[in-house]
């Protein structure tokens, strides 16, 4: 009997072997992956890093306002990127495999999670002696005593502590991976991709500065509940537009040293894109991939959504840029694929970290993501 196997299968079995079969094509999104294809992921500190100095200078500010000022010095301050061959960009971390860190939720451990996670067996990460410095000396210190895991191992039963934590290290997993209570969604966080594409974020900060405006200034609820919300919607729409133009920056400079022709053109369109999204709705299909990059690697640096992010309903919110584009002429479907690639193979780099070897475990060390293909 015929023994039947999937192209992945048969991918992985040409590998074993040292083949190459005619199916498998090349082009920018397999250089890609060839360069990060089996790389140990690293550890990028930016993000703790810089939450932990906002909030630092914000305590005693409501909370929602301290994330929104937390995101925007970020944006200010982060490292960005723009991966050779890569026509999407926007990443949280480290070119590469990379996973970011959440202080917030267990940031009190993180001092000696460092030590541990460059040599554990389950997806383990490596860290720069230097970084693994600041992690343990201006990281973690700030946030004892002010965790989610904290609070949570707190509130549990006696029973219940023992099922979760290590008898010996109260905030290490041990049957039940305690980091999963931390998430926004245990199944799938989709994002409202379409009111950014309809809208744009200074169409969402413009409606939030009209509607605080409107607040009663003779109102306790409007200036204790809405106006820290309103003011962090604008801030995140700023931190985001210029989260996106540090990026259209980049490319302009990478443009100028760019010596290849062909991609000092896709190294200028990259700029044009992101200088005019997610700012603005979207005109093209190219633009409409980008502003939704943009959107769902800004919500991982915002918080750890969930098990999953998902991509959402994406037949149903790009194919009017797609329609209108290949109407217009402007566009092919291998062009099309070939966004959809550069989108996958970005999704491979980002890895879920986890403190603990149970929620490694949980985890298989890769990235979470989902998608809705069909759009049914």
């Amino acid at each position: 009997m015929k023994k039947v196997v999937s192209p992945q299968e048969q991918r992985i079995q040409y590998e074993i072997e040292e083949k190459k079969p005619a199916f498998i094509h090349e082009n920018r999104a397999t250089k890609i992956l060839s360069r990060i294809r089996g790389e140990k992921p690293q550890i990028d500190i930016e993000r703790g890093l810089y939450f932990t100095q906002s909030f630092q200078e914000t305590e005693g500010e409501p909370l929602i306002l301290r994330w929104a000022k937390a995101l925007m010095h970020y944006v200010k301050h982060a490292t960005v990127y723009i991966d050779d061959d890569q026509l999407l960009v926007g990443r949280s971390g480290k070119q590469g495999r990379y996973g970011i860190l959440y202080p917030e939720l267990d940031g009190n451990t993180l001092g000696e999670a460092i030590e541990t996670l460059p040599t554990r067996t389950i997806s383990p990460f490596s860290i720069s002696e230097e970084d693994a410095k600041i992690v343990s000396e201006e990281i973690a210190p700030y946030w004892v005593g002010k965790t989610f895991h904290e609070d949570l191992a707190k509130s549990f039963t006696k029973e219940t502590t023992k099922l979760t934590y290590n008898q010996d290290k109260e905030l290490t997993s041990r049957y039940i991976v305690n980091e999963t209570a931390s998430f926004r969604s245990s199944l799938q966080w989709v994002h409202d991709y379409e009111v950014v594409l309809e809208k744009g974020f200074l169409g969402l900060k413009k409606e939030a500065e009209e509607r605080l405006s409107e607040l009663d200034e003779y109102s306790p609820v409007d200036y204790t509940e809405k106006l820290p919300f309103l003011q962090s919607v604008i801030i995140t729409c700023d931190a985001i537009i210029l989260w996106a133009d540090r990026h259209g920056d980049l490319a302009e400079k990478l443009a100028q040293e760019e010596k290849d022709p062909k991609r000092k053109v896709e190294l200028l369109k990259i700029a044009e894109t992101c200088h005019y999204v997610p700012k603005n709705p979207p005109r093209t299909f190219y633009e409409a991939m980008q502003a939704q990059w943009f959107t769902q690697m800004f919500s991982r640096v915002e918080q750890k959504t969930g098990t999953i992010i998902s991509n959402g309903r994406m037949a149903q919110y790009l194919y009017p840029f797609y329609l209108k584009d290949k109407k217009a002429g402007i566009i092919t479907d291998d062009e099309v694929q070939e966004l959809f690639e550069c989108m996958w193979v970005s999704m491979a780099q980002f890895v879920d970290l986890y403190l603990s070897e149970a929620g490694g475990s949980f985890n298989e060390g890769y990235a979470h993501w989902g998608s809705y293909k069909t759009g049914v």
